[in-house]
């Protein structure tokens, strides 16, 4: 068999080898080669290509989550740590602070304690509290001036929102929210309990236990005075 070379002055023409489809010689094929559902964009000379696609990683201002600590008047003890002026001693380190040529600043307000609950669960006092079944629905958390504490498993006799912790400059206050049974506060060393009505507040001192329905609570702190 007689192979033919090809003619180097024959012009070259490409042949699509798909059946069924008819090529013009006279027409060169081109072949689409976009993803399917692509925008043609036009011509390359109507896109600027030398500026870079930049992406803003950047992150946004936010504002903090949950209540910020309050401001409020205090003292430093000799090591800098920020304390109630009442205190004898200071509340980090326990150096005497009667000792020392006190001034008072305004400055953020440290923990005054915990609650701890009767079911073990414990608190940090760095803001008000609101105690009850349902405790979102308080216009004071609604609003991040307080954190809900909401009371689970058998609970009866509290209310939906039965009581507020309240801070109030370096004091802490249990305030009775109009409780359907009311709140009942028993201070440290003592048998007679003050019963709390329907929006009554009074402060407590470390020690004291809260009794609201058939739970209860108990403020707890290192202070000293």
């Amino acid at each position: 068999m007689t192979i033919r070379e090809p003619d180097p002055a024959a012009p070259f023409v490409s042949v699509l080898l798909i059946p069924h489809h008819a090529v013009d010689p006279a027409a060169p094929e081109t072949v689409d080669l976009s993803p399917p559902g692509t925008v043609d964009l036009g011509s390359p000379d109507t896109v600027d290509l030398s500026v870079p696609e930049t992406v803003d990683l950047s992150v946004p201002d936010t504002e903090p989550i949950g209540p910020q600590p309050a401001l409020v008047e205090g003292v430093d003890c000799k090591r800098g740590h920020f304390n109630d002026p009442a205190l004898r001693f200071c509340q980090q380190c326990g150096i005497a602070m009667h000792q020392l040529t006190l001034v008072t600043r305004r400055g953020p307000r440290p923990p005054l304690g915990v609650l701890l609950l009767d079911d073990g669960m414990t608190f940090r006092l760095d803001t008000d509290y609101v105690l009850g079944r349902a405790p979102d629905s308080d216009d004071e958390v609604a609003a991040g001036r307080a954190r809900p504490l909401r009371i689970t498993g058998d609970a009866p006799g509290v209310s939906r929102r039965h009581l507020r912790v309240v801070l109030a400059g370096w004091r802490v206050h249990i305030l009775d929210l109009g409780s359907a049974n009311g709140t009942d506060v028993r201070p440290p060393e003592t048998s007679s309990p003050h019963w709390l009505g329907a929006g009554t507040a009074i402060p407590i001192e470390p020690g004291t236990r809260v009794l609201f329905g058939s739970r209860w609570l108990r403020y707890e702190s290192h202070r000293n005075r």
